[in-house]
């Protein structure tokens, strides 16, 4: 299992006037996603706040079988967070911004690399475009597009 996105931070970067394009909240497009091995999760939410200086994101996901799962996120990007919660996944990650609408984020699960990350927003801002790889805690090879909207 995947818990996806967690990984979506954004940043201040772009300018004082304009929104950053990554801030507010995502939900799960199941119809437009894939989970490859799978399953794909019932639900997901993804609220993500602040500035690459101060983020917080936080992470509702309901998996295909089990307990729903929260977990949050909160500090300034390009170090180490600890993961608060329950991610599978992840007790740490790393994320970098790209440019405006784009971001790479590196999960980690006991200072080993478990999935990378890279979440690009559509030019209109109204979808999340979540690309992850890797192999996740269990040892399964991970290959999952999940997309959001607003």
């Amino acid at each position: 299992m995947v818990v996806g996105l967690m990984t979506v931070l954004g940043s201040a970067a772009v300018s004082a006037q304009k929104a950053d394009a990554l801030n507010g909240t995502w939900k799960l497009n199941l119809a437009k996603s894939t989970y490859n091995p799978g399953p794909a999760p019932q639900n997901q939410t993804v609220m993500i706040g602040g500035t690459d200086e101060a983020r917080k994101i936080a992470v509702d996901m309901t998996p295909a079988s089990g307990a729903p799962l929260h977990w949050e996120v909160s500090g300034a990007s390009g170090k180490e967070l600890p993961v608060v919660g329950n991610n599978p996944n992840a007790d740490a990650y790393v994320v970098k911004r790209i440019n405006a609408t784009t971001l790479e984020a590196q999960y980690m699960k006991g200072g080993k690399p478990t999935l990378k990350q890279t979440a690009v927003v559509s030019a209109d801002g109204k979808m999340l475009t979540v690309t992850a790889s890797g192999t996740d805690a269990q040892g399964k090879t991970v290959k999952n597009v999940a997309v959001y909207d607003r």
